[in-house]
């Protein structure tokens, strides 16, 4: 790592790319279900009446105890059928507006979110604005899942396409919304002005079990709560509940409650966005980020074991190796040695995930602006670099910025 400094140092002018950009760790959301059972009142067992006491018999043989009448099986509300062929529908779709608090306790992290946004879901598409603000910062998150592809962007920043898999959060809602599922029709209440039927998950245990089987999120322990007019049609649905997974690169026990009203049933449209970027995976590297479409891999630094890919707009470049027992520090002092000019704004910041740190460097000899940021992961060092026209520090820092804050490490 210490000598990865040297190696971009010898590269000629490049062009674009590459600083960190500080991320609040978001925890996931969750969303939402279907389905009602009215219980019937189970009839009482009978009594026995000890011997001597009033009432008793006036035998000394003991009165045995009369056989407990067995309890009425639940029988299906009529609204939860109404419910769940709403559900069932074919194109089945709505828009909402929530909001909620999540809170996420692991290890060296305690944090507590404010969420507010909306969605809109049709026949298993889905759009998802979210906003959460923690510690007075906040971040927007955006999402589309459509077709095949699942579109992100975070704080306005450009739209990057990825392969949409089956552990998307999309997903939830194929659990939320699911048909078939049981409720407890809990009668009418007054909800936001109106009486509304509430429904309440028969089974939360079964619902923490499929949300598991998803694969984002650990030890779900959730309930769900719909509420409906006379005739089954949703206008409410409520999540609560606790769960685990990882948040900013720690294991968290997740508490959460969100509420969403729903707003439209009908006419609504998911639209996947224009000119999103493209999703690169590097399984050399070990590394995943979001760049533009038009970009591609390049051999230019292989000679100097530096990863590249670039375009008409810019370009990226990463050199990593083994760290062996090198703090952060020192291995940022190694980058800078690398430089023949000075580093200039050192800052801390995260790299997916990690801690990080970037700095900027005027190359004098190629009279060009290198923005670097470097991190440990694992074992290994990791340098970013981006390259701009000398005078366009801001624009390259906030390119470099937007590729680092989608980067994963995938290995």
């Amino acid at each position: 790592m210490s000598t990865a400094g040297n190696r971009i140092a010898a590269i000629a002018e490049l062009g674009l790319w590459v600083t960190a950009a500080a991320l609040i760790a978001s925890a996931a959301g969750m969303r939402l279900p279907a389905g009602i059972l009215a219980y019937s009142t189970p009839t009482p067992a009978a009594v026995a009446v000890p011997s001597g006491s009033p009432g008793a018999t006036a035998t000394s043989t003991p009165t045995p105890s009369p056989t407990p009448s067995p309890s009425a099986a639940p029988t299906l509300s009529p609204l939860v059928s109404e419910f769940q062929a709403y559900l069932a529908r074919k194109g089945f779709q709505f828009q909402a507006t929530g909001t909620g608090t999540q809170s996420a306790v692991g290890t060296n992290l305690s944090m507590d979110v404010t969420l507010s946004g909306s969605m809109s879901y049709r026949a298993g598409d889905e759009s998802d604005s979210t906003n959460m603000t923690s510690q007075g910062k906040t971040i927007a998150d955006d999402t589309v899942y459509a077709g095949s592809y699942a579109y992100e962007r975070s704080n306005g920043g450009p739209w990057i396409r990825k392969p949409r898999k089956a552990s998307d959060d999309n997903a939830e809602s194929g659990v939320f919304f699911s048909p078939s599922r049981l409720f407890v029709d809990a009668g009418v209440e007054t909800k936001d002005g109106a009486a509304l039927h509430r429904l309440e998950v028969a089974d939360p245990d079964a619902l923490g079990a499929e949300l598991d089987a998803i694969g984002i999120v650990s030890n779900a322990h959730v309930t769900l709560t719909f509420w409906t007019k006379d005739d089954g049609t949703p206008v409410v649905f409520r999540v609560e509940g606790t769960w685990d997974e990882p948040v900013d690169g720690v294991q968290a026990h997740v508490t959460t409650a969100q509420e969403f009203v729903l707003t439209k049933l009908s006419g609504v449209t998911i639209t996947p966005p224009k000119n999103p970027w493209q999703w690169i995976a590097d399984d050399t590297d070990g590394i995943a980020f979001g760049a533009p479409s038009n970009w591609s891999k390049s051999d230019v630094n292989k000679s100097i074991s530096g990863t590249t890919y670039l375009g008409p707009t810019g370009e990226i470049v990463c050199v990593n190796g083994d760290a062996g027992s090198e703090t952060l520090a020192q291995a940022v002092d190694g980058a800078i040695a690398g430089f023949a000019d000075p580093a200039e704004d050192r800052t801390a910041t995260t790299v997916g995930g990690e801690p990080a740190t970037h700095f900027g460097v005027h190359r004098s000899k190629q009279k060009d602006y290198a923005s670097v940021a470097v991190v440990l992961h694992g074992e290994r060092g990791y340098e970013f670099l981006v390259f701009g026209a000398k005078g366009q520090d801001a624009a390259t820092d906030a390119m470099a910025a937007q590729i680092l804050a989608t980067l994963e490490f995938t290995s």
